[in-house]
């Protein structure tokens, strides 16, 4: 079932919040980057920084097929974090009628 046209806007927009908060985690690594002290003390954190940026580019690339109408399961099954895919593929299996995928 195709979402209403509303929410494609809103979808991209979304995408939009993403990729600017994306951007900002990115340039705040490289700022604690600087500091020698934090890296030699801290790299799991620089880690999860980088895991971060890669999780809300998926969401946001996600939000972009949706908003282009491309339909849930296929935009789903282009998410590249397998961990993220199979959460996101529980909740809308969880929250379906009738709709199953593949």
């Amino acid at each position: 079932m195709p979402f209403h046209p509303s929410v494609y806007p809103l979808c991209s927009a979304i995408s939009n919040e993403l990729r600017d908060l994306r951007r900002q985690l990115e340039r705040l690594a490289e700022r604690l980057c600087l500091d020698e002290n934090f890296v030699i003390h801290h790299v799991s954190s620089l880690q999860l920084f980088d895991a971060l940026t890669q999780h809300v580019e998926e969401s946001a690339c996600l939000l972009d097929r949706l908003s282009d109408g491309m339909q849930s399961a296929e935009a789903l099954s282009l998410v590249r974090l397998g961990a993220l895919q199979e959460r996101l593929r529980s909740a809308l299996e969880e929250n379906a009628d009738d709709v199953r995928l593949p």
